[in-house]
Order: C-alpha cells, then structure tokens, then sequence
C-alpha cells in the first residue's frame, strides 16, 4: 500500500505545472498523518482517469433481483422547511440528484450515483426530514428502528445531535466491518472525524467523502480585499499565513487601522459605519479553536476527557470576549437583535473589512457579492503555536450512519464504501475546483488559503459528547455562546456555574461507552 500511495504523490508531481499546484500535493498528500482527509482526490487540471487510483475493496456482488434493483435510500437532516440546495443548511446535494441539469457538482454527484447503482444493482434515493417539528428527525430515526421498517438503509445526520441517537442504540458500529468492507483508514474517510468520534471500541458514525456538508460547515475568514487596498498600511494577509504570521495581533490591528464612524456621531453604532470584523456569537468557538485549544478529546481508550478549566483555557476565552467580541470593531449580529436585518449584509455591501464565518457562504451569503474578497483561515493565538486550525461547527456539520436495524447492513456498508471512494476521486474534486476555486475564490491567494484550511479542519469533541448541558448549557441557552450578548466576560463565573454539570455529563457518556465495551 505504501508503494501505491508513493507513486501516486509521483504521479501527482509529475502533473503539477504551477506553484499552486505543487502546494496543493504538499498539503493534500493523502498519506500525511496531518491532513483530516478532506484532501482534494485529484491535483486540479486532471482527471480521475489521469491518475491512479486507490482499489476499491470490497465484495464483488450485485443486488438486482430479477431486473429489480435494490433501494438504497438516504435519510437527511434538514432545518426548517429547506428541503433543497442552495439554502444556508443545504447549501449542495450530497446524497442524491434526480438529473443533470448543467451543474458540474450535481452532475458528478449524478454520475457518482449512476455508477454505483450499475455496479451493485441498487436504486440510490434521499429524503430530507427537519429536526425540528413534529415527528421530527429523531423520532422519525427512532420509529423506523423500533418497527423495524427498513425504510432507509444511510443516515445523515448533525454532529450536534450524534450522542443522542447513538445512545439509543440506533446505529450499526461501522468497526463490525472494518478492513474487510469499510476501510476507515484510507483518505475518503475523514481521518479527525474517525478519531473524534470513536467511543470505546465502536465507531458509529463518521464522516467520508461523499459528504458535502461537512466541508461547508468549516469555519473561514473572508476579507474585503477591494476595501483592504484603501489602506495602504495593511499588511499582505496571504503573505502572514504563509509565513506562519498570521495571529490574532495582527488581525485586530488591522480592524483597529478600518473600523470608523461613518455617520457623523463618532461612535460606532450602526450599520452605516465603518467596522473592523462582521459576525454572530459563533467566532467564540471558531478562535478558541483556531489557538489551538478544545473543549475535550478522545484519548487513546476511546473515552472523552473534559479539557475547558485547565491550563490557561479560561484566559484564553475571556481574552476573546474582551478584547474581541467586545472591540468597537467588531460587529456582533446576534448581540443587538434590532440591527440584525440590517446586519445581516453588512461584509457583503463593503462595510466590513473581514467577515468571521463557514465556507458554506461561498455559495450562499457571498455568491453576488459586487466586491472581490479574499479567504484565509482564522489567525493563530501567537507565532509559537504549531499550525493553524479550522473548526468544523457543530451546529452545521454532517456524518453518516448505518441504521442498526436494517435488513442487510453488509449491502449497506458496501454501498456507503462505494460511495465514499468514488467520491473522493470525482466528486469532491469538483466540488473543491468547481464550487471554492472557480466560483468562490476569485484569486491564486484564496485558493492557497483554502488549501491550508482544509488542511487542517478540527473537530471539538466537547461541543457534541457534552450532551447535556450542551444545547442548553455551557455551549448554548444561557452559556458561553449567548454570553456575548449581555456584555460580560465573566467566563471563570460562567464556568463554576455549570462545571459540575458538564463533569456529570462527561462521566455519563463514559459510563456508557465503559459499559459497550463489556
């Protein structure tokens, strides 16, 4: 295998033509133990067919019976009534497209589908269902379990919720299958996501290639580069990631050099002014990991271990509130609730000069936006610190699972594996070229910046196995994330208050995974 993955970065090499290019190898070389492997398939300019290509491993077998294929139906999460692409909580079709309708993403998707249907005699289809309202996600996951239905044979579903339905016991260990059939080890697997969510033993969701989601759900900082050229003291933003100098000093200058009232009160109050930084309350969470901090981690058992109040966390996030959530600069759309339709473009009508948000927006918020803008990864805390880091937010993330009860869970495990390693060798190329680079990034910079981000995408296990007091409590309700919008910054406070709570929660999910692994 390391012979193969060897000459395949050859093979790479010898294709590459541009600088950008060999940057590209270099930071999605699918054999580095760093990459989270969301690593473009394929070097931009070539085709899957142009490079050799991994084997796909697994049962030679074919599901048509007597010219009937197989359903192989996808259950999806969704927000709200979105039910199709192009939304902020679909913002692409992953699972399945009815056609081809000139879009290169929906096509490859398409033709991902058509050739794993050939190949294994199934019928691929998806659904879409909120996990809000009434029956809801949840129970709609539920009640097929416990009336044995079959009505789908893959979830999706949003990382925030996992331990909720994997506690229930609704979903197949993918392990049950490792290396013969789900090769959770090769690069359409994503690599951080099998480590952060593997409990014990058992590994019950993850995510893969043939997700699209996820990779939207990845925090970015956007800037304003036409307005970044009207202030000739601005340093090159590109030139600071590059050279690993790109920290949190440096971003605050420069929204401290823009920021400005603009409507004659000398205050800055309004959207009529001129503001450093655009964003709601989540950039809390998207610096406190992009300084190389987490709420929790897996250790090498497969248990979680609870991190926030030590070392120097609690300064570390206090220093956020104050001296950035808090800055004149920045402009907190969630805080001041009366400003939020006006807000809302505030990045995009040019009076921001950076915007803390998802890659997703590429394609939604940002998709007209009149003024070119450039993308780099949120800044390290100091130059000391390893590398930089991108945070896959909860609130928007997806991994796939098997429904435990399904009637042939091998043919189930075989279908996502075929789908995943077809993916990543033409559908998340495309989506990587087509979507960020041709679309989204307008320059060589930003898609170099895209490189380093994806690169190094971060899941904080804390955010999702603190069940409990997450949704409601230090992570959400009346915690850290709403914190900002009453002016305090009294994170130790915060903490003491419901540190016992999170610490029960913590034993609980132990006590349950110590108890799977009996």
């Amino acid at each position: 295998m390391r012979k193969i993955l060897t000459l395949l970065v050859a093979v790479l090499l010898v294709l590459t033509a541009t600088v950008t290019m060999l940057s590209l190898v270099s930071c999605g070389d699918p054999t580095s133990g760093n990459n989270p492997g969301t690593n473009p398939g394929t070097t931009p300019g070539t085709t899957p067919e142009e490079e050799e290509r991994i084997p796909l491993d697994v049962p030679d077998v074919n599901y048509e019976v007597g010219g009937e294929k197989t359903p192989y139906h996808i259950l999806e999460w969704a927000c709200g009534n979105q039910d199709s692409a192009g939304q902020s909580w679909i913002p692409w079709e992953e699972g399945h497209v009815d056609e081809e309708d000139g879009d290169m993403l929906a096509s490859a998707v398409f033709r991902r589908n058509a050739w794993v249907e050939q190949q294994f005699g199934v019928d691929i289809s998806k659904e879409y269902v909120s996990i809000e309202g009434n029956p809801g996600f949840v129970n709609r996951v539920t009640t097929n379990a416990s009336t044995s239905a079959n009505e789908f044979q893959l979830i999706t579903l949003r990382t925030l919720d996992i331990f909720t339905l994997i506690q229930e016991e609704l979903y197949l260990d993918m392990n049950t299958y490792k290396d013969t059939i789900l090769h959770t080890d090769q690069p359409w697997w994503v690599q951080d996501s099998i480590k952060s969510f593997t409990l014990g033993s058992h590994l019950y969701v993850a995510s893969t290639e043939m997700l699209l989601r996820d990779k939207g759900a990845t925090a970015t900082l956007y800037f304003n580069q036409t307005m970044a050229k009207d202030y000739e003291e601005l340093p090159n933003f590109f030139d600071l990631v590059d050279n690993d100098e790109w920290t949190i000093e440096q971003m605050q200058l420069a929204c401290e050099m823009v920021a400005h009232s603009n409507d004659g009160d000398d205050e800055m109050n309004s959207t009529d002014d001129v503001w450093g930084c655009f964003g709601g309350d989540d950039p809390v969470y998207y610096l406190f990991n992009a300084f190389g901090y987490k709420f929790a981690h897996i250790d090498n058992f497969g248990y979680v271990e609870y991190d926030f109040g030590e070392d120097d966390s609690i300064t570390v996030m206090q220093d956020i509130f104050l001296d950035f959530m808090y800055a004149d600069y920045y402009f907190n759309l969630e805080a001041d609730k009366a400003l939020l339709e006006e807000g809302e473009h505030l990045f995009s009508e040019s009076n921001s000069l950076f915007y803390s948000s998802l890659v997703k927006d590429t394609t939604t918020k940002l998709k007209n936006m009149p003024d070119l803008y450039g993308i780099l990864p949120h800044p390290m805390l100091d130059e000391d610190q390893d590398d930089y880091s991108s945070l896959v937010w909860v609130h928007h993330d997806s991994s796939v699972g098997i429904p435990k009860h399904v009637t042939d869970p091998e043919m189930c495990a075989i279908i996502l594996e075929a789908l995943s390693w077809e993916s990543y060798y033409s559908v998340y190329p495309t989506f990587y070229e087509t979507i960020l680079l041709n679309r989204a990034a307008k320059d060589e910079d930003s898609k170099r910046m895209l490189q380093v981000i994806f690169a190094h995408r971060s899941y904080d296990p804390g955010q999702y196995y603190d069940s409990g007091s997450g949704a409601s409590g230090l992570h959400g309700g009346d915690g850290l994330l709403r914190l900002t919008g009453t002016g305090s910054a009294d994170i130790a406070g915060k903490w003491a208050q419901f540190e016992d709570n999170v610490e029960e929660n913590i034993r609980k999910v132990n006590g349950w995974i110590a108890g799977n692994e009996e």
